[in-house]
């Protein structure tokens, strides 16, 4: 698998995981976590800065400048059939 391929696979799961609802995971998951009573706070701004911030840490440490954006985790909006949206 090419390292480009790796990080496309990568950003795919993050999309599906905060679709999924990361915050009801991190709760459910938190006996491995230190976040008992804060994680129904969390704030998804700061959830979509650190996926993309560590897909991009995963990208330098493989030698890409991925440039991954908060906004590329953002759902698409189909305009029409040919011209992908972007909510921002």
């Amino acid at each position: 698998m090419r390292t480009i391929d790796m990080l496309k696979l990568i950003e795919g799961y993050a999309k599906k995981y905060k679709e999924a609802g990361i915050k009801a995971s991190v709760i459910r998951n938190s006996h491995m976590n230190d976040l008992e009573g804060y994680a129904s706070s969390m704030d998804d701004t700061l959830i979509d800065a650190v996926l993309v911030d560590f897909i991009n840490f995963i990208a330098m440490n493989q030698g890409v400048d991925y440039g991954m954006y908060t906004k590329d985790l953002q759902a698409e909006e189909v305009v029409d059939s040919i011209v992908p949206k972007f909510d921002s």
